[in-house]
Order: C-alpha cells, then structure tokens, then sequence
C-alpha cells in the first residue's frame, strides 16, 4: 500500500501556501483536508490551479470532504473526493435530473426519514442547492434505517414512508469503546507525563578559543615507585611474557686441536769461571724460532778448564754436561718436531747451551668446528626476533585501555638455556638452542599521566589565574627513548606531550547559566564571557524550547579551538 501525506488546510491559507505544501510533499499521494469553510477552496480556478500543480510533481490529490459543493467543484477540477481518510476517492458525479412539469415532488412535503443520509451541510453563507458526493451508483447498496438507499428513493417516488426498525443497543460494543477509550486515555497521559518531565534535554557545546603549553622533559618509570613532579618519577605498568622455543643453528667457532711434540736435551756448561750453572724448570730453549719448555730444574757442572775456548764442544774430552732433561714445545703442531743432535739457545744463561739428545716428535695439529659465544648470541637474537611481533601484540592487549604503552620499552630476557652441542664443543652440522625466553613492555596509566602534565603545566605558566586546563595531552603524548636502567628495574623515557589552556569555565557554570533558558538567551550570555568563541544550543524532542532545569538532562561539551582558528 502506498504511504500518502495528509495536509490540514488553515482557514487563513490562501492558494500559494497550499501548492507550496503539495510541493514540498515526499508522498505521491496527498490528502487535502479542509476546514469546516472551504474558504479559497471555493474558487474553481484555485482547484484547477492545484489540480495542475499536482500534474507537475507527478503526484495525486484527494480532498477529504463531505461538501456537496466543493465535491462538484474538485469534479470539474478531475480532483477525486473521499468523506474520510479512509474511504475510497472518487470523482463526484452530478447526475441531471430529467424533472416533468406535472411530477414535482415537494421536499418541503417529505417526511423527515426521506431525506436521511442526503448531506445538507454547505458553506457557511452558501446558498446553493446541496448536491450528493458520490455516485447513484455507489450509494445503492448504503444501509439507511435499515434499508437501502434505492428503496429509500422508490418509496419515496411513490409516496410511501419509509420503513423503520427499532435498533436495540449494543452493551458489548459500547462496553468495548468504554475500555478501548480508557486504554487510549491512560496512554494518552503516559505520553503527556513523558513529553513534559522525561523526554526534554539539552545539549551545549561550547567552543572556546586554548592555547598550547609545550612540556618536554626526561621522567624516570619503574614498578613500585610513586608519581612526583619534583623528581620527575611516575609508577610504571610492566607486562611479562614467557615462553619456550627450540631454534637451531650453524656453528662457525673454529679451534685448532693437536698434540705438542717432546723429547730430550742435554745441558753444556761453557762458563770458564769453573763455577756450576742452573737451568730452572720453565725456562725456554729455542731453536729455529720454536720454543721449548724445560720440564725439570737442572744443575750442570763446571769442566774445570777455566779459559779454555773449547768447554762447549761435546767432543771434549771430559766437559761439564747434565744428563737428559726432558723439553715439551710451547705450542701444538708438527713443526716442533726437531730430529735429534739439534743446539738450542738457553734463555738468560748464555753460558750454556742445550742440545737434543733424542728426537723430539709426536707434535700435530688440526682445526675443528666448534659452538662459540657469539654463536649462542646471534641464536637467541634469532629467536627473540622471529617471536617479537606476536608476542608484542600479545603484551600489548594485556594492557588496560587507559595505559599508553611504551612502544620501543619491549625487551627479551632470558632465564633457562640449553645448548647442544655445549660451547666450545665440537660440532658437526648444526647445534640446537633451546630457550626459555621472558618478554617484557612498559607502559604508564593516562590518569596517573594526565595528573602528573596538568601539574607541570601549572608550574610552567606559574599560575592559571582565570584560566583552565582543558587538556593535559595525556591522551596524545609520546614516550620515546627508553633505557633500562643497570638494576632492570627503573627506566629512563622521553616525555613530550601538548597541553590546551583556555577560560575557565566549569560544566557546572554552564548548566547554571543556561537552565530554564532559551537558546537566544544563552549566546548572548555564553558568548559574553572571554575566550568562548561560539555557542551551540541542541533541545529535544522538537516540542521543547527551553533548556530543562534538571542538571542531569543537560550534556555540556567543550569544543576546543586553536588560537589561530
């Protein structure tokens, strides 16, 4: 079924007012009611003139009246009619009367039943014959005192009175209006209760014109430590995180492995003072570059031939030797091995002089892959690295949604490790890394935050006289730079955040300005008042025009502006 738009014509309308509401109707189906006079509706040329409006905007009218004149006039307009809004329209048909001289029926002369359901109202001052609305056609079948319409006419043609019946009352229907009326009325007043105490409200906004206070400094956070602006100390969130994961690597530490070479060497005594000489345990001989290390202290005696230049050739005859002193060279490899009969140079004693007595063998040498230091590191960094993006979103939710979080505080600690192979071992392919890893973020409460800039920003301006702090810029702040501390429980960060100052006016001061008030009213005392700039007045439902004198049905909202704006 489709929607119309019901227009309620004024008495005091004229033609212009009406075919500006059939043009600002959404509805393609309008229904004109007028007042009891018709009034500009009279004129044919204004029905015609609306009948072409709706013509234009593509729309259907239908005037709800039961007037027999302004029924034929909206005829010869082709403006259908309807009696109510909810009966049928239709075009209003004036059937001509074929009247014989001889055969006048006088009206006058009609009992008062025949004229039932003729319509007889007309225009106040209107003396024109009163004409039916609808059709013959349409009223045959209309019930009047228990007959019908035609019969009505028939008896009427021929003298006859009209049959009537007596109605008995109906008590259940009346019973059923009674009830259906009260319900009506109880809603009714519920609705009036609801339109006068409950529904009104208001809604302020306030834009008043802030300033910005810049605070930039360093603060130190840490868990279990209290808010002070003099020390620049605020209480830190900390979350945790731990989990456990396995990651494998490739093992670059290299050692050389070997065996050293050893063998024996006789001490020669070429002192010519005839005294003994030492060689302690420790002391190193050399031959070739190579070093040697004595194992055994060693005393060699004197030849006894003092002067003589030969005391240190093995081949004289009776010279001042030790026996076998057993050497081990200083460092792993083949080259240490030496053949035997080799000298060897005796650090710090040049009177005497060592030389192999057997060969001194067994050295080798080789290079392994073994798992070093750095190996572990660059592992363990791995694996923080691989898990860093889930488990910082995972410690992000864990935070309450007024803690800002410090981004860049997310760290990785680890408290258990398993390494194989173990470092420094060998390996051969790749080793494994077990580790129990602790995440951690810090963070710091917008409250806590919020108290802590609202305080420096007072003492930066060094009074807020006839001022206010509208925002602290807590919410928009930015902790960068953070450092853990030696002891792993305090932090240094970088604290910059944007304050807004402006007037100070409180919630409380707008509601007792503007309650009970009209929105003319309170601009021009809103507006008053230094650094407001604007003022804007929302009441509802739309019945209402002043604001409500209950505070908690006044919303203030302070719409703030840069000086510049």
């Amino acid at each position: 079924m489709q929607k119309k738009d019901i227009i309620y014509i004024d008495v005091e309308d004229d033609i212009t007012a009406i075919i500006g509401k059939i043009k600002e109707s959404k509805e393609k189906i309008i229904a004109l009611v007028p007042p009891k006079r018709i009034g500009v509706l009279q004129s044919a040329v204004n029905l015609r003139l609306l009948a072409r409006t709706a013509d234009h905007a593509k729309k259907r009218l239908v005037i709800i009246t039961a007037n027999s004149a302004l029924s034929s006039l909206a005829a010869s307009a082709s403006i259908p009619v309807a009696k109510t809004l909810q009966s049928k329209p239709g075009l209003a048909e004036v059937p001509a009367l074929s009247v014989d001289d001889e055969e006048v029926i006088d009206g006058e002369q009609l009992p008062v039943g025949d004229h039932a359901g003729l319509d007889t109202e007309a225009d106040d001052g209107d003396d024109s014959t009163v004409q039916s609305t609808l059709p013959a056609a349409a009223i045959a079948g209309i019930d009047i005192d228990g007959e019908t319409a035609s019969a009505v006419a028939k008896n009427a043609k021929e003298g006859k009175s009209p049959k009537r019946k007596v109605k008995v009352p109906d008590f259940g229907s009346f019973r059923k209006k009674m009830v259906i009326g009260g319900v009506l009325g109880v809603l009714l007043i519920g609705f009036f209760v609801w339109a006068i105490w409950f529904a009104p409200h208001a809604s302020v906004v306030v834009s008043a014109r802030t300033s910005d206070v810049e605070i930039q400094t360093p603060i130190t956070i840490g868990e279990g430590i209290k808010a002070d602006n003099e020390e620049k100390t605020l209480p830190a969130v900390v979350k945790t995180e731990k989990q456990t994961d396995t990651i494998e690597f490739t093992p670059t530490g290299e050692e050389e492995v070997g065996e050293k070479a050893s063998g024996t060497v006789k001490f020669y005594n070429c002192s010519v003072s005839g005294s003994a000489a030492t060689v302690q345990s420790g002391t190193y001989i050399s031959s070739g570059g190579k070093n040697y290390v004595v194992q055994s202290t060693v005393t060699i005696p004197n030849a006894g031939l003092g002067g003589s230049s030969n005391v240190c050739d093995p081949s004289f005859i009776n010279p001042g030797v030790s026996g076998d002193v057993r050497v081990v060279a200083e460092e792993i490899g083949a080259d240490y091995n030496m053949s035997d009969d080799v000298n060897f140079d005796v650090a710090g004693n040049s009177d005497v002089v060592a030389i192999s007595s057997s060969a001194i063998s067994g050295g080798s040498k080789k290079t392994i892959t073994v798992v070093s230091a750095s190996d572990i590191q660059k592992a363990r960094e791995e694996l923080a690295e691989e898990n860093s993006d889930s488990v910082k979103k995972a410690l992000v939710e864990k935070f309450e949604d007024d803690v800002i979080v410090i981004d860049d505080s997310f760290r990785t600690s680890s408290s258990k490790q398993d390494i194989t192979p173990g470092l420094g071992e060998e390996a051969s392919g790749t080793a494994t890394l077990t580790a129990e890893t602790v995440y951690a973020m810090s963070g710091v409460a917008q409250p806590v935050l919020s108290a802590f800039l609202d305080t420096a920003i007072t003492q930066q301006l060094g009074n807020l006289d006839g001022k206010r702090i509208y925002e602290s810029g807590a919410k928009e702040s930015r902790l960068t730079d953070f450092e853990l501390g030696s002891d792993k429980k305090k932090a240094t960060v970088q604290l910059n955040a944007t304050g807004k100052v402006g007037p100070k006016i409180t919630d409380e001061q707008i509601k007792d300005i503007v309650r009970g008030k009209r929105y003319g009213e309170i601009e021009t005392e809103l507006k008053s008042i230094e650094g407001v700039s604007d003022v804007k007045v929302d009441l509802s439902p739309f019945w209402v025009f002043t604001v409500p004198g209950d505070d908690n049905k006044i919303t203030v909202e302070f719409k703030l502006l840069d000086g510049d704006d």
